[in-house]
């Protein structure tokens, strides 16, 4: 039974060390322990209510591929990001068939970096066929039925006429309230916001709608974490008041206790 969970901390290491380099490299937050610390304490409280593996691998690639879509900032290689992005998205679908929401960020992303390219549009549609292609490939020779299981992943929904408030779902439920709360913050807090910063904000604010969304069509907002630990982080940094750093340090280790007590 404990073998069957060795791929946790592989995740966990893993999902920390790209949240650190997606914040630090584009400029979140500043070096410091804030962001792991809330990070942490949040995809922990995470793991107490959901533990399915092809959800976590699905999370990395979306990982990976908000990477390559907050640094088409630059301008630079705009093709091979959009690709790679692309790439990563349809690589989730196969483990979490509703990440196939995240390519709105990705389009959103052209649309703030590169809306007059037409040749950009085209690029996330050869991501689908290579990926499609391979699919449909690797079931013809074997039994893993990835093109079926991605297709039956969309009949899971939740039944608002009949919904069950387990404490799973009351937790992502806060995660994505939170998130939405953010994220709506950060986009309003765009003018306030360096030009060169803002093109990334505004992806990052997106994202947290995009996870709001897919909290209500699934039940599910592992992603918000990233908003919420960075928009916390924030607050650290820039507040004087001692009080209220304290206070917000205590918040990711209450929602983990809360979370511990619920389970």
């Amino acid at each position: 039974m404990g073998w069957s969970y060795l791929w946790i901390p592989f995740t966990a290491v893993l999902s920390v060390a790209l949240f650190h380099f997606i914040t630090i490299k584009n400029e979140f937050i500043s070096s410091n322990s804030y962001g792991l610390w809330m990070y942490s304490c949040l995809f922990i409280t995470g793991l107490l209510f959901t533990r399915e593996m092809n959800f976590y691998i699905a999370y990395l690639f979306l990982l990976l591929s908000l990477r390559r879509v907050l640094s088409m900032h630059t301008g630079k290689q705009m093709t091979k990001k959009i690709f790679d992005a692309s790439l990563w998205i349809c690589i989730a679908c196969i483990f979490y068939s509703w990440s196939i929401i995240f390519f709105s960020i990705l389009f959103i992303s052209i649309i703030i970096h590169a809306f007059k390219k037409l040749n950009y549009w085209a690029i996330p549609c050869i991501a689908i066929a290579t990926v499609s292609i391979l699919t449909f490939t690797i079931d013809q020779f074997s039994y893993l039925n990835l093109w079926s299981n991605f297709l039956d992943g969309f009949n899971y929904y939740i039944n608002y006429d009949n919904i069950d408030f387990s404490s799973s779902l009351v937790v992502f439920l806060v995660f994505a309230m939170l998130c939405l709360v953010f994220s709506i913050c950060l986009l309003m807090g765009i003018p306030n916001i360096s030009l060169s910063a803002r093109s990334r904000f505004s992806v990052l604010g997106f994202t947290g709608i995009c996870v709001a969304i897919d909290y209500i069509l699934n039940g599910s907002s592992l992603l918000s974490i990233i908003v919420i630990a960075i928009f916390l982080t924030r607050i650290l940094q820039y507040s004087n008041r001692k009080i209220l750093v304290e206070s917000v340090l205590w918040v990711p280790f209450l929602i983990l206790m809360v979370s511990l007590f619920l389970k």
